[in-house]
């Protein structure tokens, strides 16, 4: 399961980040690892782009990565 399965309002834990290179070092220094708990905020129109929230971050990305962040519930 990743991100884009979740609904609106619904939390889930970091399982796995399939992300290399710079985009998984951003996801990082901003705090998203494995074992963060995430709270999807909102979705863009068409699920194009989600807003997720986890501690004081929140973090706007596009569904492209956001499907390759799996998570449990």
């Amino acid at each position: 399961m990743t991100v884009l399965n979740l609904k609106k309002g619904e939390e889930a834990e970091v399982v796995k980040i399939n992300a290399s290179g710079a985009e998984g070092t951003r996801l990082s220094a901003l705090g998203l690892k494995i074992g963060t708990h995430v709270q999807v905020l909102s979705y863009s129109l068409f699920k194009s782009s989600v807003l997720l929230g986890f501690g004081a971050v929140r973090l706007s990305m596009r569904a492209p990565l956001a499907g390759r962040i799996e998570v449990k519930r």
